[in-house]
């Protein structure tokens, strides 16, 4: 055959070949598993992810491997546990042979590009992204980003959350002071900004096959409790349900120090505002995910798209009168999870998903090598067929250490206490059951699993074929000086 015979049989072959599926990963920040319509909340209302839950393989149990940002994210996007990769607390450098999700598909020929909060530290690189807009100032190029955008339009340093005067009923409590209308106009909130730019981005693409993956990253419904309206009025107050605080939670506030505080709520109004706050922010990125998800089928990008939607960690919203994350109890370590994909029937699995499973399971639905140094498993089997070899079971580690596996959860508190729940009769964890005869073989085996989990040995990250990216190797001062800042960063919970 001629040579041109054969590049344009070729050509034509190529052009026939099928499209490696496009991908988008919707992330939110600090959203518990329950707080959705389809996941049988009785007042947020989330029409858009009800209806995407019904399109969707629907895993009611999901969980992170850490509850706080920046050790879920780096372990979503490399399949490493935080002691591995080196991201254990929020503000600490990964650590030297780190490899990135958005750099392996890069490689493997997908335009990458992310909208919104990545989270990772130093800020200055793009991370295997082609596209980057940022909604702070991370990334290589912030003056497309958020901040930057506040800016310009109103000056200043842009006021970010910037609170309407006399919007805020506790402007001298560390964690009420949250509290607040957006100042400006609705559509330069962070929320509606994200989804403009990823709308941006699917539109630059609808006319390549090149495929794509696309990182909608939401901040919300992460602090502080700051809407635009309609949203900052969504949810009356008085008339959504809320935990009872116990007796206790004043005593136990008033002893925690500093910022501490934050950590604990023990005021219903206070509880009560900022979860309708919570759940305004909720219905707001739902909404923004109506014109997302509307985008996408307008320009004929869906079929071919795998919609992945999660959250990075939860939020206690008020369980055990504690706020935020950094727990291994339900409301902080259960995220959602849902994936609609081509070819994939709606389901529900019940078996349990660690976020460290993401990876894997996107790079085998691309059809694409898993790299060595995973510690996450492919689920696409689990979605279709069913897996009988399914570990079914989450670590997640933090300042204590959860392992749960067939509904009994053992948490390890670092400090010679453990506590331990049988979640199939008492799934709001009132009775710790460590102690009890009964679970005493239970408690020894999960044990002993963390033990063996800790002292096992993992391969470094290797991708075939692939040059080890610019961010993989920092120069040790720059890494010094990254961990010298964590330290201030690790003792307070992260706005």
């Amino acid at each position: 055959m001629l040579r041109r015979e054969f590049l344009a049989a070729s050509a034509a072959a190529s052009a026939q070949a099928p499209k490696r599926p496009n991908i988008l990963f919707v992330m939110v920040d600090e959203m518990r598993w329950d707080a959705m319509g389809c996941a049988g909340h009785p007042d947020v209302k989330t029409p858009t992810l009800d209806a995407l839950a019904k399109e969707s393989v629907f895993f009611s149990n999901a969980y992170t491997v850490s509850p706080v940002c920046c050790p879920a994210r780096a372990s979503v996007f490399t399949s490493r546990y935080p002691h591995v990769h080196g991201v254990t607390r929020n503000g600490l450098p990964y650590n030297d042979g780190e490899i990135f999700l958005p750099s392996i598909l890069r490689h493997h020929g997908y335009h990458t590009a992310i909208a919104g909060k990545l989270h990772y530290n130093p800020h200055r690189f793009d991370f295997g992204f082609d596209d980057f807009w940022t909604y702070t100032n991370e990334g290589p190029t912030p003056e497309r980003g958020h901040v930057a955008h506040l800016r310009k339009r109103y000056g200043g340093d842009g006021g970010k959350w910037a609170r309407k005067d006399g919007t805020c009923p506790w402007p001298g409590d560390p964690l009420g002071r949250d509290v607040g209308l957006f100042k400006y106009d609705k559509t330069d909130f962070e929320t509606e900004w994200i989804t403009d730019r990823s709308i941006e981005y699917l539109r630059a693409r609808a006319a390549d096959r090149k495929p794509f993956f696309l990182f909608s990253s939401y901040l919300k419904p992460h602090s502080p409790s700051v809407e635009p309206e309609p949203f900052f009025s969504r949810y009356d107050p008085n008339v959504i349900r809320v935990p009872k605080l116990p007796a206790d939670a004043k005593a136990v506030r008033a002893k925690a120090e500093g910022r501490l505080k934050r950590k604990h709520i023990d005021d219903e109004r206070m509880l009560r505002v900022m979860s309708a706050l919570y759940y305004g922010a909720i219905t707001h990125i739902d909404e923004e995910l109506a014109r997302l998800f509307g985008e996408l089928k307008r320009l004929g990008l869906a079929d071919n798209t795998i919609v992945l939607f999660t959250a990075d960690h939860g939020n206690m919203l008020g369980d055990r009168a504690l706020w935020f994350k950094d727990f291994m109890y339900e409301g902080s370590a259960h995220v959602p999870l849902m994936l609609r994909a081509p070819g994939v029937k709606p389901r529900q699995v019940k078996q349990v998903i660690e976020n460290t499973d993401l990876m894997p399971t996107l790079l085998d639905m691309a059809g694409l090598p898993a790299p060595e140094g995973m510690q996450g498993r492919s689920f696409r089997k689990l979605m279709t067929a069913g897996d009988a070899s399914w570990k079914d079971r989450c670590i997640s580690d933090l300042t204590s250490t959860m392992h749960l596996e067939g509904g009994f959860k053992f948490i390890d508190n670092h400090n010679g206490t453990v506590e331990a729940f049988d979640l199939a009769v008492d799934p709001r964890e009132t009775s710790d059951v460590s102690a009890a005869r009964k679970y005493r073989e239970r408690v020894e085996h999960a044990r002993a699993s963390l033990k063996q989990w800790r002292a096992a040995r993992v391969d470094p990250m290797k991708v075939r074929g692939m040059s080890a990216p610019a961010y993989s190797q920092l120069d040790p001062a720059e890494r010094k000086k990254i961990a010298g800042a964590a330290p201030a960063i690790l003792n307070r919970v992260i706005e």
